[in-house]
Order: C-alpha cells, then structure tokens, then sequence
C-alpha cells in the first residue's frame, strides 16, 4: 500500500519519516551498510525518487540522522549543565553535563546505538579537521572551562581530554547495560572517579575505597 500523503507539510513529514525509517533500520541491523535505499522507502512506503527529492544519497541521509541525533544529545546535557555554567560553575556543568549524557544514553539506546555502537562508515568530520559532534565540541569546552577557572588541574589538551573522557562514558554506559549483574560501584561513584582521575576535578565525595 502506498503512502498517504499529507496535505500540509507533506515535504518535511516525509523527511522526517526517512530519517526516523533509517534509524530504524540501523539500530536493527547494526551495519551502515546492510540498510539499503530500497528496505528504507519500502519502511516509509514511498519510492526512491521522493527520497531523492530530500537526499542526495545514502551517505546524506545517515549523516543527517546522526547529525540529528548528536544534536539531540547535545540539547540534553546543555539543559543540565547550561544553568550551571550560567551560575559560574564549570565543574558542577562539567559533571552534570556527563551525567545528563549516560541518562541519555539509558533513556534512548536506539539512538545512542545508531551514534555509538553499530558498524557506521559515515562520520561527520568537517573540512576544518573537527569532529562535526556538538556533543563532544560541548564536552571539551567544558574540560576547557574548568582549566581556565584552576578547577582541574590536569594540563593536557582539552580535546585529548574530552575523548578520554567520552570513551570512558561510553564504557559506563555500555557495560552497565550489557553486564548487569557485575556489582558495578554507583553511577556516581564512576563518574566521579573518571573526572578526578581524567580531568584532575577534585573529588565529589571524599570516602572512595581503595578496591
């Protein structure tokens, strides 16, 4: 059957079902390249040339549903942690900025999977060498904030910092999924340890155990 379509907006649902349809079939399929242009317009039930009428190609579309999606993560850490830094403190941001993304990651595995976890070939380098993610450029901000304030006192770069950083988050959020049953110290405690030990944050709570 084919696709009902919208008298008012049409253009824009279509989009966004392509984009939702695509990452559909990559949280499902785990590969970048086993989703096919045809098993994406047969899920919205249009035809390759309405697709084409938005993208240009498979690459486009997959990178503008990761660009969505990191932009949707870089929305909920900077509704944490933007009050924060507004008050004059980047190192309450900077935690509260890596909290608000393992929630994220908790609250919405599709999407991080799609970010994170499935075989992707499309990346969102920039022509400049950057990383093209609003999320990570956040986070190594925030690194750089709290360096420039003499709140850590680690003096590496920033964004060698940030990707330590993020990879750690990505383990915590990752594992405490995948292994439930391991006796993993609190999220707190975790994170706590990965900022101190990452960043050089003085320690959120003074009683850590030496296991």
């Amino acid at each position: 059957m084919g696709r009902t379509r919208n008298t008012r907006g049409q253009g824009e649902l279509l989009r966004d079902d392509l984009l939702d349809a695509t990452e559909a079939l990559l949280a499902e399929l785990e590969n970048e390249r086993a989703v096919t242009i045809r098993a994406i317009v047969e899920r919205v039930g249009v035809t390759p040339p309405s697709l084409y009428l938005h993208f240009p190609d498979k690459a486009a579309l997959i990178r503008a549903v990761v660009e969505r999606r990191f932009a949707a993560l870089a929305a909920a850490t900077q509704r944490v942690a933007g009050p924060l830094e507004a008050a004059g403190d980047p190192a309450a941001a900077l935690r509260a900025g890596c909290r608000a993304y393992l929630d994220w990651a908790r609250d919405n595995p599709g999407s991080y999977a799609v970010l994170f976890e499935i075989q992707r070939d499309t990346e969102l380098e920039r022509p400049d060498g950057t990383t093209g993610s609003v999320a990570f450029d956040q986070l190594a901000r925030r690194i750089a904030t709290c360096q420039e304030a003499g709140m850590a006192t680690s003096d590496a770069e920033a964004f060698e910092l940030a990707a330590v950083v993020w990879a750690g988050l990505h383990g915590i959020a990752t594992l405490t999924v995948l292994r439930r049953r391991f006796p993993w110290p609190s999220i707190e405690r975790m994170l706590d340890r990965l900022l101190t030990g990452v960043v050089g944050l003085p320690p959120q709570t003074q009683d850590h155990p030496d296991g």
